[in-house]
């Protein structure tokens, strides 16, 4: 029990450590002007099978109970206003590839974020590299949108087996589908965590490592999301900011799940070291401490060169 103690305070000291907070609000920023791009290819991934009404209504469902009525509204509206016209192939090439830089602008900071936790560093940045990291963002976008089609398939199979038990036990139909529907968003979500853990960094780690992390992550996301329930329907957060109320509360609700992110994430690191997980660089990665020495040496020769300027300057 002492070790896990002490994990659990590894966890909270790295997490603090690495400036969680501020990470937090970078991300925050950047999904904010990535939100729109997000959701509309993740509708008309999951659409694809299912319609993109019946998973837009689903996606904004799931964002009221999160974030409130209100603002999951405000952003049913930006989703709509997000189109591509037809008025020539050029522009709706451009429009598709705007769509997906900005779809991915908030996964591609994710990934530094994530890296700076593992202690690892991507090599030297190219043109190769930017639309490598561009790639592995859009796979983690349509792997949301896949994993979106599993959950609305599980859900029509959980409703229609609660229909089925209803005409028979009701009281147990309504409380198995309550179980059913907890577990199902704890799975969902737990796997985007492990996703998020295992592609994103510049790392080699297993399935099984990441899974702990991200189960970790799910527990605490969860509590949060009741807790930030509770919170706006207390305290009515739109009377203070007005109309800027929705932009504001989605960034608040995206920077509190970032900040149970790099917990999570942190957990997962601490929790690797413990049962001496075998860890490697994958190819585009390398140590921090590399490219951290390179910069030190580059600060230094700079700092030399101003010294020669000021006591050439008799300053």
């Amino acid at each position: 029990m002492k070790k896990y103690i002490e994990l659990l305070k590894q966890t909270v000291q790295h997490w603090l450590k690495n400036n969680a907070f501020e990470q937090s609000a970078v991300i925050a920023y950047y999904t904010l002007f990535s939100l729109p791009s997000l959701l509309v290819i993740i509708i008309a991934v999951a659409g694809y099978f299912f319609g993109q009404s019946t998973v837009q209504d689903r996606i904004i469902y799931q964002l009221g109970e999160f974030i409130g009525r209100d603002t999951a509204e405000s952003v049913e509206r930006i989703i709509t206003n997000v189109n591509i016209q037809d008025s020539s192939s050029f522009t709706v090439l451009v429009s598709f590839g705007t769509l997906i830089f900005g779809a991915t602008g908030a996964f591609f900071q994710l990934k530094k974020a994530m890296n700076k936790i593992w202690s690892v560093r991507e090599k030297k940045s190219s043109i190769i590299m930017m639309i490598i990291n561009r790639v592995i963002s859009l796979g983690m976008v349509f792997a949301i949108g896949f994993m979106l089609v599993v959950s609305l398939i599980i859900n029509t199979v959980v409703t229609a087996l609660g229909d089925y038990i209803s005409d028979f036990a009701p009281n147990i139909s309504e409380a198995s589908l309550q179980v059913l529907n907890f577990m199902m968003s704890y799975l969902f979500i737990a796997c985007l965590f492990a996703a998020i853990f295992k592609w994103l960094p510049d790392i080699k780690i297993r399935w099984k490592v990441t899974f702990i992390g991200a189960s970790f992550t799910t527990i605490l996301f969860l509590i949060a999301v009741y807790g930030l329930g509770f919170y706006f329907g207390q305290s009515n957060p739109t009377s203070v900011f007005g109309g800027a109320s929705s932009v504001i509360l989605i960034m608040l609700w995206i920077y509190y799940s970032c900040l149970i992110l790099f917990l999570g994430a942190e957990f997962t690191v601490q929790y690797a070291l413990l049962k001496k997980e075998k860890i490697e660089f994958n190819r585009f990665g390398e140590p921090a401490f590399i490219q951290q020495l390179e910069e030190l040496k580059e600060e230094q020769l700079h700092l030399k060169e101003r010294d020669k300027i000021f006591k050439e300057l008799n300053l």
